[in-house]
């Protein structure tokens, strides 16, 4: 209890002197802009899991050089950044209480919004990330007050598995779409295929924007960036940069289709992309509600949910993005017994976020990320042809839905780092 009320503390403490805006102020630019929309409020968000320092240095370090690292590049853009979690950043935790990431469904932000009424009546009621989540979501919204909220939320994430540099954007968002073919040609140049480069296209297949949990979702248009592996706690220059060139390529982009229009931006991308078709993975869908995408959940201990029953194969080890089929090693018992993929996402699919640190947490989502290759259109954003995952079946039968939702009752999303 004393530890979380420094947490609350700590975060209030921080809320003081930044609740009125993000850090950094508007350009006011007089360039003339040339598109249908354009793009004027950027926020670039760090530490939402106050343990993952890489995205906490770049926003510092974005604004250590303001100036020359965005006023000047960018004049069309009015860029801040906002520190996401500080309470949990100053204990250097993922979270103090639940996973800031999962709360900024219409659900949560409505059930905080009628909690946070209560407040003084039976002390504290709510946990420090749902408050947090309801000041944020002040800040960079409201989420579904579509006239005032940010253009753009850029949410900097690291995770300990061997994700390289992955963008994460919403299915049917063109503009992200167009950003992040942008990013996967900029990141990967010097490279002859965009599949086998360090960088990568992760869609989920949410669609409606209020049933997004994760911070990003408050934007008009939401784009996370992961970089990994990087250990938790723990600076790697090697991510920074990774972090930092996805972060240009975002900013150029969105500069560029300002100045010089939709169309001209278009052209150039469907250059590097002449069949229109931009390749990604996309993640498997949400089994339970409230989830981002779907898992292969590993077993729990029976005296601590957040420890494993089971430990990933270690043929899995540090191959994200790469597939693995129907009786394939996937776990390890603690009597070395193996268990095999059972097919149960299909006979063969691509494993994502394997063996994240963060995901040992059970308000985070226990398991390993599922997805399969795909495409998608670059001039909408929908996926194009894509392979059909067995969970894709909406008509599972009512029994093995009502297991899963027990299983998971206090899971609140998956596969959103």
């Amino acid at each position: 209890m004393h530890l979380r009320l420094l947490a609350v503390l700590a975060l209030f403490a921080a809320l003081a002197s930044s609740l009125g805006a993000p850090s950094g102020g508007p350009s006011h630019s007089k360039h003339p802009i040339h598109s249908k929309r354009p793009i004027r409020r950027v926020v670039i968000v760090g530490g939402t899991h106050g343990n993952e320092y890489t995205g906490v240095w770049c926003i510092k370090s974005l604004e250590a050089t303001r100036v020359e690292s965005l006023e000047r590049p960018y004049p069309s853009l009015d860029v801040s950044t906002l520190l996401g979690n500080p309470a949990a950043h100053s204990m250097n935790r993922r979270f103090v209480d639940t996973d800031l990431n999962r709360e900024f469904s219409e659900d949560k932000l409505l059930d905080t919004a009628a909690a946070a009424a209560a407040v003084g009546e039976e002390g504290l009621p709510l946990t420090v990330e749902s408050l947090r989540a309801r000041e944020i979501d002040a800040i960079l919204g409201p989420k579904f007050d579509m006239d005032r909220t940010t253009d753009v939320v850029i949410d900097l994430h690291s995770t300990t598995s061997n994700m390289g540099t992955t963008v994460i954007i919403p299915e049917g968002d063109a503009l992200m779409a167009q950003a992040a073919a942008y990013v996967l040609h900029q990141c990967n140049r010097d490279r002859d295929d965009d599949d086998r480069g360090e960088a990568r296209v992760l869609l989920h297949t949410i669609p409606k924007r209020e049933n997004r949990p994760n911070l990003s979702s408050t934007g008009r248009h939401g784009f996370t960036v992961e970089v990994g592996p990087v250990p938790q706690g723990v600076l790697r220059h090697d991510a920074v940069e990774n972090t930092q060139r996805a972060v240009r390529a975002v900013l150029e982009f969105l500069e560029r289709r300002n100045r010089e229009g939709e169309h001209a931006i278009l052209r150039e991308l469907r250059g590097r992309y002449p069949r229109g078709r931009v390749p990604c993975f996309r993640s498997a869908p949400a089994r339970v509600d409230g989830e981002m995408s779907g898992k292969i959940r590993w077993p729990s201990d029976d005296d601590n949910p957040n420890f494993p029953g089971a430990v990933v194969h270690r043929s899995l080890q540090d191959r994200d993005f790469h597939p693995i089929r129907r009786g394939d090693p996937l776990f390890v018992e603690l009597d070395g017994s193996i268990v095999e993929y059972d097919g149960s996402h299909g006979e063969e699919v691509y494993l994502i976020f394997v063996n994240e640190g963060g995901y040992y947490y059970r308000s985070s989502g226990t398991g390993i990320g599922v997805a399969v290759k795909a495409e998608f259109d670059l001039e909408h954003g929908r996926l194009m042809d894509a392979p059909a995952l067995a969970s894709d079946n909406k008509d599972m039968s009512k029994e093995k839905e009502k297991e899963e939702k027990e299983e998971c009752a206090s899971v609140q999303g998956d596969c959103v780092e």
